[in-house]
């Protein structure tokens, strides 16, 4: 799922060393949506931002950790001592395999940044080092999906673009708004509003991972069907720096406040039914689902993709030793990683409002106080709007487990429609097997299945 600043592991998550992710020592899962973020650093005033980002891109490759941490920041150096940058590098090459090189790198300027993209060559994928660079601090460092694979995206056959139009918005107050894209059904009156709201880790509009757009297939899938569709880029995408002054953020910093904003676009607009808005929520999106429609009376319906149920960190441990058990027999560098999870994941899931100390699985104490203050299951038991719960088989990152958590919390209640899908990942795509964080960089479609589902729930009155 994701922490305040754009990091996390599960899910997509990606509870963090600091995605997503859709976000971590962690292991490939802090990759899938999100990324995983591994500290901040200074840039020295005779490099550029491009040639900063090659000299942590080869000092990584060359293990050199200790000249990495020499230039973070007091905070990240606190976060992540060389030993913890070492393991988390380690744990990635045990998944892809090593590096054979780096590719040439690439800058784009971004919302008073500039990202820096150095390609990585490992074995099984090719990644890449973005490392985002502003003020002359390092102020996101991720391991990511190549970016060319982002365009091997195509249009899924359940959507027709001849059926909807897309426009381009800004969610909240400016000068911190949000970019997004509505997608109007064309020929509509008052059509029903949706809202995307993504997992862990600084997603964008899409929720890209590698070759995959989930969130794309979803807007382009629902407006083909008569849906008005929001999504917007995230907040530790577009303004990761924002989260370094924040004193004690929480997952209202991160998520909630912006889906109150989204709700005031779509109720303003003259194509949308303000009375029929639907929030879906893919991963940490879907567990705090039942959060947003409790505080926001303008939800009419949510839809809970692989929303999970349990303690987040505990979820997190759970991916580590997963992980671990794909690689085969666990040796004593992967045995330490999963006790070291474990040890992580307590300190986070005994962090309570006012406790002060390092942050813990890339995340400040004060965000994971607020989320061990909520029970999904519970809130979600507690209303009476529409609910429609959908789970993947053979999702690794939120199980099964969560799933038999919010059937008995939802049991007898005539407002909830739940359906696990077998052969679908966490991302609600198929395939055959143990799910593995390699076939997310498979190309691939939401199932059509979901999309029907999802419509004939939305247009239900």
């Amino acid at each position: 799922m994701t922490g305040p600043t754009p990091v996390i592991l599960v899910e997509s998550w990606n509870p963090v060393v600091g995605s997503s992710a859709r976000n971590r020592g962690l292991p490939l899962a802090a990759l899938v949506l999100g990324g995983l973020f591994l500290g901040t650093v200074p840039a020295s005033a005779s490099e550029t931002p491009r040639e900063m980002g090659e000299e942590i891109a080869r000092d990584l490759l060359a293990e050199k950790f200790a000249s990495i941490f020499s230039r973070m920041s007091p905070e990240t150096a606190a976060a992540l001592p060389p030993e913890k940058l070492a393991e988390v590098w380690k744990s990635i090459l045990s998944q892809l395999g090593p590096c054979s090189g780096l590719g040439e790198a690439s800058s784009e300027e971004t919302a008073g940044a500039t990202v820096v993209r150095v390609p990585m060559k490992l074995r099984a994928a090719t990644v890449d080092l973005a490392i985002t660079i502003a003020r002359e601090k390092i102020v996101g460092f991720f391991v990511a999906p190549h970016k060319e694979q982002a365009s091997a995206w195509t249009l899924p056959a359940y959507a027709d673009p001849n059926t909807y139009e897309q426009l381009e918005v800004r969610v909240g107050a400016e000068p911190r708004a949000l970019p997004g894209t509505l997608f109007l059904p064309k020929g509509a009156e008052k059509a029903p509003g949706v809202i995307l709201v993504h997992g862990s880790g600084p997603n964008d509009r899409d929720e890209t991972f590698g070759p995959n757009r989930p969130f794309r297939d979803l807007a382009t899938g629902l407006a083909t069907r008569g849906l008005a569709v929001l999504s917007y880029d995230k907040r530790t995408k577009v303004y990761p720096e924002s989260f370094t002054t924040l004193k004690n953020p929480t997952v209202k910093d991160e998520v909630l406040d912006d889906v109150s904003a989204a709700l005031e676009l779509l109720k303003s607009r003259s194509e949308i039914d303000a009375d029929r808005i639907t929030v879906i929520g893919h991963s940490l999106g879907g567990t705090l689902a039942p959060r947003i429609s409790a505080a926001n009376t303008s939800v009419s319906k949510i839809v809970i993709l692989a929303g999970a149920a349990r303690s987040l960190p505990d979820i997190y441990s759970e991916q580590v030793e997963y992980i671990a058990d794909l690689n085969g027999p666990i040796d004593d560098a992967a045995a330490e990683r999963i006790r070291q999870a474990k040890l992580e994941a307590a300190r986070a899931r005994a962090a309570r409002l006012g406790d002060e100390g390092p942050p813990v699985l890339g995340a400040p104490l004060s965000y994971w106080a607020d989320l061990n203050q909520y029970d999904p299951a519970k809130t979600a038991a507690s209303l009476t709007i529409p609910i429609l719960v959908l789970q993947g088989g053979r999702d690794y990152q939120v199980t099964t487990d969560d799933f038999s958590r919010l059937q008995s919390a939802l049991e007898g209640h005539r407002n909830a429609t739940l359906r696990l899908l077998p052969a679908l990942n966490h991302l609600f795509m198929s395939g055959v097997g143990p799910s593995k964080p390699a076939e997310y960089l498979a190309p691939g479609h939401v199932d059509p299945e979901v999309i029907d589902l999802i419509a004939i729930f939305v247009l239900s009155r």
